[in-house]
């Protein structure tokens, strides 16, 4: 009976996923990957020629080329292979995201019935097909799910090697280089994994109790920010490491760990898993907490406006669901993941999944820009630029899903510029200079900027898909409109 309910969850899951590959755009981060990796199938070279997605300059950005230098080069394979086989699109990126979803659910099945039997491989694949960041992976094509399958391959191998008694132990290798591969995909240098070999080291010789997860946290934050050049006094530290440790244990609460007694006796192999995944935990809090100080530093923003930008990102913790639920499932005489233990909390915790992934899937739809990028795809010209008018914290990350979407080849020779509202644009337009060919206006919602005279918005194709806080505005003179003595 048990397991009826469970394959229920699972069925409602496999859907969620194939739904939101069907509804929700791609997310930023997915269109500035297929931007550097479609730059590169066209020249050889992968950049970003609009700029980095964070400008030197608080309010504008200067086209210039930005090359990948084997960043995220793992990742980027992946992409490339992807739209060589296929096409070029935002539609084959979904179904990317989709076989990235649905890979990571066969992969935590297979693994886990091998080392627990197939009830359990049901329930957890079950609790992962309504996971929220995982299904929001999906939909957005981000790195999470993929992340995920390798973080649960890795996990089972460290198993396989814990009983692995000999002196030569090849099970180690796999872990090496799916960690190898996550680096690459977080554009991360090699050199990580000798940082991530000595804390896994670190953490079978403490007890990981939770004083000393708040030191971990404190110091990994501590180490971030000096190497970013920020100082310890900066006021955010301790606002972000509560963020930090709030984020940490919602989306572990979101896994129904924490909605579960945890029943039986810890046995060294428990004892291994559970407190590595501890210090993984740790310090994902400590990087996260310095990550968002840092972004509140370089986009001079106060902290409560970089945590409203940053809000998702969070979903890193996803890839601790498995090796946690491991390290339950290890212990001898449990009841792994079962109804009996607390089943109100689990069917209620269930719930508010399913809720939240419904709420999403109701609420979601193209985002804009992409929807306005493929109606300048079909009206610009070769040498005309555009200009975008936003104050959000991705602005230029806004800007390329318009390029993707307006040249998915990137063969086209346009240019865009990123303004914020009061920068002076409008006196830029006028003196002809920098802004010499921009012949469009892109205005992200709810800003209402004065618009110049001789500047005509128009109805662009889909606009019904998107908010009508969304303008598009061309030249609408018929004298060019920096042509001499105008």
């Amino acid at each position: 009976m048990e397991n009826k309910f469970w394959r229920s969850i699972l069925l409602i899951g496999i859907a969620m996923h194939f739904l939101v590959a069907m509804l929700m755009p791609l997310g930023l981060d997915a269109y500035v990957h297929a931007v550097y990796v479609t730059d590169e199938m066209d020249d050889g070279e992968g950049h970003l020629e609009w700029g980095p997605t964070r400008p030197d300059s608080p309010d504008s950005s200067v086209p210039q080329e930005v090359p990948a230098d084997d960043k995220w080069k793992a990742w980027h394979i992946i992409f490339e292979m992807w739209f060589t086989v296929f096409s070029i699109s935002a539609s084959t990126l979904h179904v990317l995201g989709l076989l990235g979803g649905l890979g990571c659910l066969s992969v935590i099945y297979l693994l886990t019935k091998d080392l627990f039997g197939d009830d359990q491989a049901l329930r957890l694949t079950a609790i992962a097909s309504i996971y929220h960041p995982l299904v929001r992976a999906t939909g957005r094509v981000y790195q999470e799910n993929v992340i995920l399958m390798l973080v649960t391959i890795s996990t089972y191998c460290f198993i396989r090697a814990i009983r692995h008694k000999s002196k030569f132990n090849f099970w180690l290798l796999p872990p090496f280089v799916c960690a190898a591969i996550i680096l690459s995909f977080k554009g991360m240098p090699i050199w990580y994994l000798a940082f991530a070999g000595f804390v896994l080291f670190v953490s079978q010789k403490i007890k990981m109790n939770f004083i000393q997860i708040i030191i971990i946290a404190l110091i990994v934050q501590m180490l971030v920010l000096e190497r970013n050049g920020i100082g310890l006094t900066n006021p955010d530290l301790i606002p972000a490491i509560l963020f930090s440790f709030t984020a940490y244990f919602f989306f572990v609460i979101g896994g129904v760990l924490y909605f579960t007694k945890q029943d039986g006796i810890g046995n060294d192999e428990s004892r291994k898993i559970s407190r590595g995944s501890l210090m993984v935990g740790a310090c994902l809090i400590g990087w996260l907490s310095a990550l968002l100080v840092t972004e509140s530093v370089s986009l001079d923003r106060d902290f409560i406006d970089t945590y409203k930008a940053f809000v998702q990102t969070p979903r890193y913790f996803s890839l601790l669901l498995v090796p946690l639920w491991f390290g339950r499932m290890l212990r001898d005489g449990t009841s792994g993941i079962s109804l009996i233990l607390n089943r109100n909390l689990i069917i209620l915790s269930v719930a508010v999944m399913l809720i939240l992934n419904s709420y999403i899937l109701a609420t979601t739809g193209p985002r804009g820009t992409d929807v306005v990028g493929k109606h300048l795809g079909e009206e610009i010209e070769d040498g005309e630029d555009l200009l975008f008018i936003a104050n959000s914290a991705f602005s230029i990350h806004r800007m390329y899903s318009i390029k993707f979407s307006m040249d998915p080849n990137s063969d086209g020779d346009n240019l865009g510029f990123w303004r914020m509202k009061d920068s002076g644009w409008q006196d830029e337009l006028l003196q002809c200079d920098t802004l010499v060919n921009v012949e469009y206006i892109v205005v992200f919602p709810h800003i209402d900027p004065i618009i110049p005279d001789g500047w005509v918005e128009i109805e662009f194709k889909d606009s019904g898909l998107v908010s009508d806080a969304y303008h598009l505005y061309e030249w609408g003179e018929e004298i060019e409109r920096c042509s001499q003595g105008n």
